[in-house]
């Protein structure tokens, strides 16, 4: 069935291919504010080089996802965007969404090799590195704008964690909310969700946004799990344990060239697994853990004597909860485990970007992150003990400079470079781009970059893991890719793109025994990599909406030549988005395809063929009424489990549905 589907979504990207015209000339747009880029098409992309421009012209592999194809085809989370774009995947290990991309997902890494951004200012916490991408991601999809995905490395701009990929997340301004809405929405596994959002754009360029959602879940109620079916422990049914509460609130404020951003989310999950060597199916003291995210950003953005200069402060907090229930002294009283992380961030920069004679643009930043919490705290409840009680602060500086030169609008150059400081160690960051493009509206690219991952302050915890960690160093990779891209008017895109690269001084686990876990980090992992990733994306007549993606990758360790866990050779996907006959009212299709893919024990866990079927129906003028069907032929598959768990894979959901309605309560 998998390479049924893989052999056909090829078959249509190839034949969209053949239906390129010749297109028409454009001119090359102007650098605009991240405010304008808001009212642009998706054939612009901002994250690639902190600056608006064409994607035929960026030094990197672009994808995009609008709010239109967001709303259309049902996705509530970034994960479940990510999940259909080219060449990546996500796993669940039902506490949290972990990325795949490129051949390389390894299982509980936790998202630590993907930068996340919002609006181009970096999410991923500075405890664990983290990028949160399901629900714990804590601000509803309902309020993305668009998403881009930025392939390949990037901290020649951005630093650490840019190493596979960077995804930015553009956030909705009030002039595209334009009103205030009610939405409410219930569905299988007990999920029910309510949201107000609102937004107005006034004159004299104030633009105000605001949103809140709140949002619950039952969960699965029975999941079974073989390796605990034992009398002892339910015969290895965990009943009850996968619910989930979610709060989130998102706010923005544009005042002319000042733009202001807030969001927090909470959420708190029920782990029926197990994890960590913690009691199956225990009831009273349940393994749980809850996300907490706080960001606040502001921007202002000014051009001054020819250079377009952007100041910019924030400040980040994300904290972690989680309760493990272990066996006690006697059974009806278990060993209560909690683990709790608060980690706070204040960050300001300085962004230039000039256009100077003979066709350049400079681009160059100053940054300083100063951690002023990666703080770690552990302890049994009852009786108290403390185990681990680390309170961490570091400092980070950076500086990046990027050139850009054309040459009759027909061949791009494109070099970077930036230099991070830590406490522990120093890294410059390489990119380089050589772009031809026969026209706008078709390029070909030669990409290089180097980017890194340094070790996060839970891998440098010493209580942990003992004194080897402070002997850690950067991830490094290095990364060569060839893109060809084409616009065909507004109807068609289209790209193909072949990578090679090679990851050094990977940061994994080993055994030490003078370890309080008995394990420690080192660096002593290579993985080398390639693929190919075809794409292509279409806008139709009537409004159709059409897109197909292929991937094949392999990625091998380099010591074992062995291919990498949780990495499928093959990725198909496809989807249609058709209008119906109401003004508004679409029907959308989503198939995934997914080859088998190998386990941390060696095993496989077989491919899978996926459809999602969502409808959109307006009724009257104020209501619109949506369903969502996921997973619709009801396919059981499974997830490559972590070392932290006992089960060697974990089962993901069968059929759910959703059906919701929103009420337009008023609009100007």
């Amino acid at each position: 069935m998998v390479t049924s589907l893989v052999r056909t979504a090829a078959c249509c990207v190839a034949a969209m291919a053949v239906l390129i015209r010749p297109a028409h000339a454009q001119q090359p747009l102007p650098d605009l504010s991240l405010e304008e880029l808001m009212r642009l098409d998706a054939g612009q992309v901002y994250g690639a080089s902190e600056r608006l421009q064409p994607v035929t012209e960026a030094p990197a592999s672009v994808s995009f996802i609008t709010a239109e194809e967001i709303a259309r085809f049902g996705y509530r989370t970034l994960a479940e965007i990510l999940h259909g774009v080219r060449g990546m995947y996500v796993s669940d290990d039902r506490n949290f969404s972990l990325i795949g991309t490129r051949g390389f997902g390894k299982p509980g890494d936790y998202n630590s090799r993907i930068l996340l951004l919002v609006n181009g200012h970096r999410v991923n916490d500075n405890v664990f590195g983290q990028a949160e991408v399901g629900a714990e991601f804590g601000m509803d999809a309902a309020m993305f704008e668009r998403v881009e995905i930025i392939r390949g490395p990037a901290s020649a701009l951005y630093g650490d964690s840019a190493f596979f990929a960077v995804v930015n997340v553009i956030t909705k301004t009030g002039a595209s909310l334009d009103g205030v809405s009610l939405t409410t929405e219930v569905g299988t596994l007990g999920r029910r969700m309510a949201r107000v959002s609102g937004g107005v754009e006034l004159d004299g360029g104030v633009d105000l946004a605001l949103a809140a959602t709140v949002e619950g879940s039952d969960g699965v109620d029975e999941l079974y799990f073989s390796e605990f079916d034992a009398p002892e422990t339910n015969h290895g049914i965990a009943q009850g344990l996968d619910g989930e509460g979610i709060r989130q609130f998102y706010g923005r404020l544009a005042v002319g060239d000042f733009t202001l951003t807030t969001a927090y989310g909470t959420r708190r999950k029920d782990v029926p697994t197990a994890s960590f060597g913690t009691l199956f199916n225990e009831q009273l003291f349940r393994e749980r853990t809850t996300d907490r995210h706080t960001l606040v950003d502001a921007e202002y953005v000014r051009t001054l004597a020819g250079t377009r200069v952007a100041f910019r402060g924030s400040f980040d907090r994300f904290t972690y909860d989680g309760i493990y229930p272990f066996a006690g002294e006697t059974e009806d009283r278990p060993l209560v485990g909690h683990n709790s992380v608060d980690g706070m961030r204040w960050t300001g920069g300085v962004r230039l970007v000039r256009r100077l004679p003979w066709q350049q643009t400079l681009t160059a930043g100053v940054e300083v992150i100063d951690n002023v919490r990666q703080n770690q705290h552990s302890q049994y409840l009852d009786p108290q003990v403390t185990l681990l009680d680390s309170k961490m602060s570091s400092l980070q500086q950076a500086f990046y400079v990027q050139d850009e030169v054309r040459w009759r609008n027909r061949l791009v150059v494109n070099a970077g470079l930036r230099y991070d400081r830590y406490e522990g160690f120093t890294r410059a960051t390489p990119r380089a781009a050589v772009i031809v493009m026969p026209s706008t509206m078709q390029s070909f690219k030669y990409l290089f970059g180097n980017a890194f991952r340094a070790p996060n302050a839970y891998e440098r915890n010493t209580v942990y893991f003992g004194g080897r960690v402070d002997e850690l160093r950067p991830e490094s990779i290095d990364t060569h890719e060839v893109v060809w891209e084409r616009y065909t008017n507004d109807w068609l895109r289209t790209s193909v793109s072949g990578y090679w690269y090679q990851a050094d001084q990977l940061i994994a686990v080993a055994l030490d025994p003078d370890a309080l876990l008995g394990v420690t980090y080192v660096n002593q992992g290579r993985v080398r990599a390639r693929g190919v990733e075809v794409e292509a994306q279409m806008r139709l007549k009537w409004n159709w909406q059409a897109f197909a993606s292929y991937a094949v990758q392999r990625a091998v360790d380099d010591d074992t030549r062995e291919e990498l866990p949780n990495s499928p050779r093959h990725m198909a996907k496809a989807r249609l988005s058709i209008p119906l006959r109401t003004p508004g009212a679409y029907l959308s299709v989503e198939g995934l395809a997914f080859s088998d893919r190998g386990t941390v024990s060696g095993a496989r866990v077989p491919g899978v063929g996926l459809l999602n079927v969502s409808l959109i129906q307006p009724i009257g003028r104020a209501f619109e009424m949506f369903v969502t069907v996921r997973n619709a032929f009801d396919a059981q598959y499974w997830d490559p489990a972590s070392d932290q768990h006992r089960q060697d894979a974990i089962p993901r959901d069968g059929r759910t549905a959703r059906i919701g309605l929103r009420w337009r309560l008023w609009a100007r």
